[in-house]
């Protein structure tokens, strides 16, 4: 393939102008015990990245996490959902299937089904006896550790924990069918889709905007999604282990490293799972970098359910990122509420630490809302400084106004408007990086 001297050019002048635009982070000195931790790399690093849909693509934490465990040693691949089951994007370095239907909700929305939500925003209930398998791509994500996150309903249930030759995903098979439904009293948009396990983007096409604001009588028509499963696949399992489900998290060790998860469950009240972690408790050292991403989530959001802090909080961070901005500057939300949403974040974590290096990263440019998310960033940094913990200024980091147009000419953005494709997110979490070398907290 022949580049021209155009391209060549364009593509020169757009690293340049990265390279210029490339950060160092204010209050770097916030962070300085997690930089004399990294440093001594005696134990294991804990680092939660929590953000919107920018973050629950993967693409940019991915970087972040290779980069960390690259320098400093590799103690587990972290928080996963399996978002497949949940019918929503999710990172691409594993797959999740289940040989049953769950009920799914992120905590964005609204909903009267499930009173809680756990670490990852989002959970998945349903009364089947039902397989959950993960498998993961990558041989340094293999784990010899899991958390469960469930509902305190699960407490003094069994489970069992098995491996196959075959994956669950050969035995499952989705069957679609359209079909009409009259909507009942109470129900939402999301609780629609939730009860015919498909998307509301797919009940929007069937039906238009009129489904987003239901009311009890209203005609609709919906995708019934049916997984069709093949019981052939339990002549392929060996069983591992069995336990019993305890509080907020549940631990089961593995007797050797695995990339392969397969929970059988069948709560007597119902299965709710809010999601898992992965780790290498035999880790001495190393970096876990857990990351958490909602789409369309807010400061707000992650401030709903406290069972959702908590099991973070448990998580133990020795850092807190935090890549929020996007929505609300979407929204009519103003200057006071969401400064008190930013400090009231900070503050859920802090309680429990109140040394806890925090770390605020503004949202880039989009086509959508160029002049709010350039005001938000200025609300970001100004709360930043109010709450004292580092910021990035990532929106500065890559060019201000103007940016998102251009990386759509580079076909790195999204014809949405506000997100972006793989690539775009490849140079953002590089970004980072480079910021948290040029402030060294980490080493070059």
């Amino acid at each position: 393939m022949r580049i021209s001297l155009k391209t060549i050019t364009l593509i020169t002048a757009f690293a340049i102008n990265f390279s210029a635009f490339s950060q160092s982070i204010e209050n770097a000195e916030s962070l300085k015990p997690l930089t004399e931790k990294l440093k001594s790399n005696q134990s294991v690093t804990h680092i939660l990245f929590l953000g919107d849909s920018h973050i629950q693509s993967g693409w940019l934490t991915d970087v972040l996490r290779k980069k960390f465990q690259t320098r400093y040693g590799n103690a587990g691949r972290g928080l996963v959902f399996p978002y497949s089951i949940a019918n929503s994007n999710g990172e691409v370095d594993y797959a999740s299937v289940s040989n049953q239907a769950w009920v799914t909700f992120r905590s964005v929305y609204d909903q009267d089904v499930f009173p809680e939500m756990g670490a990852l925003g989002f959970v998945m209930g349903n009364q089947k006896d039902s397989f959950v398998e993960i498998d993961f791509n990558k041989d340094s994500s293999a784990f010899n550790q899991v958390k469960i996150y469930g509902n305190a309903s699960l407490n003094g249930e069994s489970f069992s924990i098995y491996e196959s030759a075959k994956p669950l995903s050969q035995f499952v098979k989705k069957k679609k069918e359209i079909v009409n439904y009259v909507v009942e009293e109470g129900e939402t948009y999301p609780e629609l889709a939730a009860k015919f396990n498909t998307i509301t983007t797919r009940l929007l096409q069937l039906n238009g905007e009129s489904v987003k604001n239901p009311k009890a009588g209203m005609k609709i028509r919906a995708e019934q999604v049916t997984p069709e499963y093949s019981p052939d696949f339990e002549s392929q399992l060996r069983l591992i282990g069995e336990g019993r489900y305890t509080g907020d998290e549940t631990v089961f060790d593995f007797p050797k490293p695995t990339r392969q998860f397969i929970l059988k469950t069948n709560a007597a009240k119902g299965n709710i799972l809010y999601g898992f972690q992965f780790l290498n408790s035999q880790a001495k050292r190393g970096v876990v970098l857990n990351s958490v991403g909602i789409n369309g989530a807010t400061y707000a959001d992650y401030l709903k359910y406290p069972i959702q802090v908590r099991e973070l909080r448990n998580t133990s961070p020795d850092l807190l990122i935090i890549s929020l901005g996007t929505n609300e500057a979407l929204s009519a939300i103003t200057k006071e509420t969401f400064q008190a949403n930013i400090g009231n974040l900070i503050d859920a974590f802090r309680n429990a630490n109140p040394q806890l290096p925090v770390l605020l990263i503004a949202p880039t440019d989009n086509n959508l809302k160029p002049d709010k998310t350039k005001t938000i960033v200025s609300w970001i940094q100004e709360a930043a400084k109010l709450n004292n913990v580092a910021f990035l200024n990532q929106y500065d980091a890559t060019g201000g106004q103007g940016y998102f147009q251009k990386a759509l000419k580079r076909k790195v953005a999204s014809g949405d408007g506000v997100h972006f494709q793989k690539d775009g997110y490849v140079e953002q979490g590089g970004l980072i990086w480079k910021a948290l070398e040029n402030s060294k907290i980490v080493d070059r």
